[in-house]
């Protein structure tokens, strides 16, 4: 086994994350991490029980934000394919923490550890893509919305319901809180996006 003896670190929702053998599974709950490691032992363990679970073998990759994610991202590989999978952590305390603990462990393994600060450019790869998605969806909200105040309804349409909702408060409300919530949130992205500029994060990422 890789990991000899199980690491059991807090998760996100009162979970647990669970360290131990060949594989790392997260969003679990205690008693079942418990039942897992008596699985394990005796060797009666069974992959298709858990939503969130990674073989260590098929690592390639692992790499978070140490100061702003409660997750480490891993890059899987295995004969059929290349997957990106997280395991989510109660905060960046305990993600520092998860780190820390198989760090040492991967090295062995072969990974190389690298530890440096990400450009302005890529910094705002994120918060730029967040705030284009809000800009682009409240757009179409809003214009909806606006079509909604001076559509002349003809015939009866078959349409889901969550359409019938929106244009049932649409008609209610106006386009205009859909433009405001728009550029606010837009803004707050933009804003989110210039501060990681700034101050661009350092980035922990270890490569095998």
């Amino acid at each position: 086994m890789i990991f000899e003896k199980p690491i059991i670190l807090e998760g996100e929702e009162g979970n647990v994350v669970l360290i131990y053998g060949d594989h790392i599974i997260g969003n679990i709950t205690k008693e079942n991490a418990d039942l897992s490691i008596e699985r394990i032992e005796k060797n009666v363990f069974n992959l298709s029980e858990f939503e969130s679970i990674i073989n260590i073998n098929e690592i390639f990759e692992y790499e978070f934000e140490p100061e702003n994610d409660s997750h480490i991202m891993f890059e899987v590989r295995n004969a059929d394919s290349v997957t990106y999978k997280t395991i989510d952590f109660k905060d960046s305390e305990t993600t520092r923490k998860a780190e820390k603990s198989i760090s040492e462990k991967f090295k062995q393994l072969g990974f190389k550890r690298e530890e440096k600060q990400i450009s302005a450019l890529s910094a705002a790869v994120i918060p730029g893509s967040v705030a284009a998605f809000v800009a682009v969806m409240g757009g179409i909200f809003t214009w909806y919305a606006k079509y909604m105040e001076t559509r002349v309804i003809t015939r009866t349409r078959i349409i889901k319901w969550y359409v019938y909702i929106f244009e049932k408060v649409a008609e209610v409300i106006g386009f205009y809180p859909f433009l405001i919530i728009t550029v606010v949130l837009t803004v707050c992205c933009l804003l989110w996006m210039f501060k990681r500029m700034a101050n661009p994060p350092i980035k922990i990422s270890a490569v095998k």
